[in-house]
């Protein structure tokens, strides 16, 4: 091998290695969070709503989808363990009261109760849910008003699949078109954001997220 020749070789080694080294170290710019059908299970009632939590990157560019299903199901309880009962005291008012003719006297007077167990067996128990006045609101604000536009006469009443069971969802980029710019702002801000459904009765729900965003690739 010539001097030469060996140095030419020497160049293109230390030209490719250059290049892999360029390009082992490049970055996509931006990339997709696609999530599509996650589902949250919570349980509410009149006094308590049943709030699921949906995170969005700091770093988002701009949303491609942010819709949702949701399902109202059996309230489920479940059963387990051994159930206790306190000491309590009885207290008799009315002599009247008797077997067989028996007048129970003295008037009045307490039996006390001896605390106790009772056996329950593991297992569930589902007891339909029945929910009326149902909302659904993000980060504090009431966005019932516009979902129930998007789907008219078919809003949430009682168990099943909302809007449908199918490839319906509640849209959430068509709904902040409606809303004032400090609602639509605070929505479609990233971060932690707080999604609550509210209704009258005792229900058990699932929100099916639908979420597509583009973020910068940090």
């Amino acid at each position: 091998m010539t001097y030469d020749s060996a140095l030419n070789r020497l160049a293109e080694r230390v030209a490719d290695r250059t290049e892999e080294n360029r390009q082992s170290q490049l970055q996509r710019r931006n990339q997709v969070v696609d999530i599509y059908g996650m589902e949250f299970t919570r349980q509410g009632d009149t006094n308590h709503p049943a709030a699921f939590y949906i995170s969005v990157s700091p770093d988002i560019i701009y949303y491609e989808r942010f819709e949702f299903k949701i399902i109202v199901q059996s309230f489920a309880m479940p059963i387990a363990g051994n159930g206790m009962t306190k000491s309590a005291d009885v207290i008799v008012n009315d002599t009247s009261l008797g077997i067989n003719g028996t007048v129970v006297t003295p008037n009045p007077h307490e039996h006390t109760t001896v605390p106790h167990s009772h056996s329950l067996e593991a297992g569930i128990s589902l007891v339909t849910s029945e929910v009326s006045d149902f909302e659904i609101w993000i980060e504090d604000i009431d966005i019932t008003p516009y979902l129930k536009l998007q789907y008219p006469g078919t809003w949430i009443d009682g168990e099943g699949v909302f809007p449908s069971a199918d490839f319906s969802n509640y849209d959430l980029l068509k709904a902040v078109g409606y809303m004032p710019a400090w609602q639509k702002g605070v929505i479609l801000a990233p971060g932690y954001k707080k999604v609550e459904l509210k209704g009258t009765g005792i229900f058990n729900a699932t929100l099916v997220n639908y979420l597509k965003y583009s973020h910068v690739n940090r």
